[in-house]
């Protein structure tokens, strides 16, 4: 999935850029016996999966809040609904915010996985 955009470029293909890591690092995660978002949601436990998500979506929504008032802002594009925005987003841009929180507990449990073998 993090390959294909750079084999086959194409402004559509962010998504999988954003899943990327998740899919990679979850599952090695579980292999080493990490917390492991599969792995618990595999279990019937769903809690963390649906507070990272929520949280990533409150964190963007604050996060373009401030944007919007700020006057040095950033402005965003995105190839769908363009036009139809809450702050200066488009819409279909607050789907990264959750899938954000979800590739850093990754990547965090990952890392901090890594140092805690070599110490």
């Amino acid at each position: 999935m993090l390959l294909w955009p750079i084999v086959w470029p194409s402004r559509y293909l962010a998504a999988p850029v954003w899943l990327g890591f998740i899919f990679l690092l979850d599952p090695i995660n579980a292999w080493l016996d990490a917390p492991s978002l599969f792995a618990r949601t595999r279990a019937g436990n769903r809690d963390l999966l649906i507070n990272l998500m929520a949280s990533g979506l409150l964190c963007g929504l604050l996060w373009e809040f401030w944007n919007y008032w700020s006057r040095a802002k950033w402005h965003y594009t995105v190839p769908i609904m363009e036009h139809v925005k809450l702050f200066e987003m488009p819409l279909p841009g607050f789907l990264g915010f959750p899938a954000f929180a979800l590739e850093c507990f990754t990547m965090y449990v990952f890392v901090r996985q890594l140092a805690r073998r070599a110490l």
